[in-house]
C-alpha cells in the first residue's frame, strides 16, 4: 500500500472521532511531499519525472541515498550497496520502463499498484555468504530500486532488455500475488490441492495433468506441486497463482505450447488471461509475447 493511503486513512479517522465528538476543527493541515521534485540535474528527465509523480503517485529519482532503499513501512535492513544513477541516463531510463513496463499497465492500476518509489540506481551490490554479486533490480512492497541508468542503456541489446523485463515482472507480480490484489476465484476451482503430484509424465498424477506448471523464478525450474513440504493449503494456491502469473507475463506463446496442450493447464491460463482484460483491461499474453530491438 503506498504511504499516501495510509496518510489518508489515518486522516479520515481522525476527522470521524473529531466530528463524531463534535470537536471544533483547527486550521488545515497541508500535507508535504517526502521528495522536492524536480531534483534538478537531468533537463531531459526532470518533467516527465514530475508528470510521473502527477499521474501515478510514485517518486521516480535519481538522487537518493541507500536510507531511501532500505526504507519501508516497518524497520528494513539489507545488505545491499549501490551506485546512484547517472542523471545524464534517467530519460532513457524512463523510455525503457516505458517499453518493459509503464505500458502493459493502465493508469489507474498504476496508481494503486506501483511502488511509491522507483530509485534509479547505475548498480546495486548484494552481499552473501561473504561474497559481492551484482544485481540489477531490488524490491519491496514501496519501494524498488533499478540499475542500468548508465550509458549502458544507450548499447543495451534487445536480449537484455528482454531479460530485464522478465526479472522486473517477477519482482512485480512476486508483490502483487501476496498483496491484497482480488483473483479469479475459479482458477482456485481447476486443480486437485489435496496431495502432491508427479513428475512422472506418464503418471495420471503428473503435474501438468493436474493443471500444474514448473515455478520458473527458480534457477532448477522447480516441480514444486510434486513437494510433500506443501501441507498449508493457503501456501499451495498462492504458489499456484504466482507460478501462473509468472509464466504468463515472461514465457512466450510458443514457449507455453507444450504446457497449455494440457486442458487443465489451459482452463487455468484462460482464466486468468480473460480475468486481467476485463478487470484491469491487462494483456498477460501481450506480456508474455514482447519482443524488443
Amino acid at each position: 500500500m503506498k504511504k499516501r493511503y495510509i496518510i489518508g486513512m489515518f486522516i479520515g479517522r481522525v476527522l470521524f472521532c473529531s466530528c463524531a465528538k463534535d470537536a471544533a476543527l483547527g486550521p488545515d493541515v497541508s500535507l508535504e511531499r517526502d521528495y522536492v521534485l524536480p531534483q534538478g540535474k537531468s533537463p531531459q528527465a526532470d518533467g516527465r519525472i514530475v508528470d510521473l509523480y502527477e499521474k501515478y503517485g510514485s517518486y521516480f529519482l535519481y538522487d537518493f541515498t541507500l536510507l531511501d532503499l532500505n526504507w519501508n513501512q516497518v524497520a528494513n535492513s539489507t545488505s545491499y550497496k549501490l551506485a546512484l544513477g547517472d542523471p545524464t541516463y534517467a530519460g532513457d531510463m524512463l523510455d525503457l520502463l516505458e517499453k518493459i513496463w509503464f505500458q502493459y499497465y493502465p493508469q489507474e492500476f498504476h496508481k494503486k499498484y506501483m511502488p511509491y518509489k522507483i530509485l534509479l540506481a547505475d548498480s546495486l551490490i548484494l552481499q552473501q555468504s561473504g561474497q559481492l554479486k551484482l544485481k540489477y533490480l531490488n524490491t519491496g512492497e514501496n519501494v524498488m530500486a533499478i540499475g542500468y541508468c548508465s550509458d549502458t542503456l544507450r548499447k543495451m541489446s534487445a536480449a537484455t532488455k528482454l531479460a530485464f523485463k522478465n526479472e522486473l515482472h517477477k519482482q512485480l507480480w512476486n508483490i502483487w500475488t501476496y498483496s491484497s490484489m482480488e483473483f479469479p476465484d475459479e482458477f482456485f476451482k481447476v486443480s486437485d490441492y489435496s496431495s502432491p503430484a508427479s513428475k512422472d509424465n506418464t503418471s495420471e498424477n503428473y503435474a501438468r495433468a493436474r493443471g500444474f506448471i514448473k515455478n520458473l523464478s527458480t534457477v532448477f525450474n522447480s516441480e514444486w506441486s510434486t513437494a510433500s513440504y506443501l501441507t498449508d493449503l493457503k501456501d499451495y494456491l498462492k504458489t499456484d497463482l504466482y507460478t501462473f502469473m509468472l509464466a504468463m507475463t515472461t514465457r512466450t506463446s510458443e514457449a507455453w505450447a507444450t504446457d497449455i496442450a494440457y486442458p487443465l493447464v489451459k482452463k487455468k491460463y484462460d482464466i486468468l488471461q480473460e480475468y486481467f482484460l476485463e478487470k484491469y483491461n491487462i494483456n498477460l499474453k501481450q506480456i508474455g509475447d514482447a519482443t524488443y530491438e
